[in-house]
């Protein structure tokens, strides 16, 4: 470890007990960033824990996880953090939650109703954590595929972009997603065509849709329609279609 690392993690173990919260909070997530790195600062997160504000003790707990490796032993206070909305808001767990990507995979039935969610950033946080488990997350794409019809726009594209991350197809999804190819908001469109590729989109009116998506004056949305809409012809035609 260099100097000026440690020089940083001192000064982020002194931002725990700062009089703002958010620095606290940002703190524990820049020390988790670090993991075993940063072991010194066990004490301090530990005396996080029985601090007043509850998102800097999940935050520490978080940061604990990471720095310690004890993942599987820290899932349930995230899981059950999930629908104590009294305290922490399900939004923080969520985001939490996939920071730990594939080793979160136990908390997949718990993220899914927060899908349905009355504050926004409970949901879209929760489609994030879905995606970033990845392949495990595979019995959330029906419900994915529910909330790709979201008021809010930033949800919608973390609903697509988690269906891209997952990769798993189920019936109706290559439909939804063609759908998604219309959505007002052209980052949701790129998610989508990204997720086609990823499920191996094959029937014309996919092939139709990213054609036409191949002259958007947005670059992102042009370049996700191009690898999308080969995928989809190669497709074809290895199946004789």
């Amino acid at each position: 470890m260099t100097g000026d690392q440690s020089d940083r993690i001192s000064r982020l173990i002194d931002s725990l007990s700062d009089q703002h919260v958010s620095t606290a909070w940002n703190a524990t997530r820049e020390l988790a960033k670090l993991g075993p790195d940063a072991i010194r600062a066990v004490p301090a997160l530990e005396a996080a824990l029985n601090g007043k504000d509850p998102t800097t003790a999940l935050w520490a707990r978080y940061a604990l996880a990471k720095i310690q490796g004890d993942i599987p032993g820290t899932l349930p206070f995230f899981i059950s953090a999930l629908t104590e909305k009294k305290r922490i808001w399900a939004g923080m767990a969520a985001t939490a939650l996939s920071g730990f990507g594939p080793d979160a995979a136990p908390a997949v039935d718990a993220l899914i109703p927060e899908l349905k969610s009355a504050r926004t950033d409970d949901r879209w946080a929760a489609a994030w954590a879905l995606g970033s488990i990845g392949n495990a997350a595979g019995g959330a794409v029906p419900a994915l595929m529910n909330a790709l019809d979201d008021a809010d726009e930033k949800v919608r594209w973390y609903v697509a972009w988690a269906i891209g991350r997952i990769g798993v197809n189920a019936p109706g999804l290559e439909a939804a997603m063609v759908r998604a190819l219309d959505d007002t908001d052209d980052d949701v469109r790129a998610y989508a065509a990204m997720a086609l590729e990823v499920i191996g989109a094959d029937s014309e009116e996919a092939e139709a849709k990213l054609s036409q998506m191949l002259d958007e004056d947005n670059e992102n949305l042009r370049g996700a329609a191009a690898k999308a809409v080969q995928r989809v012809r190669d497709k074809r035609k290895s199946e004789g279609i």
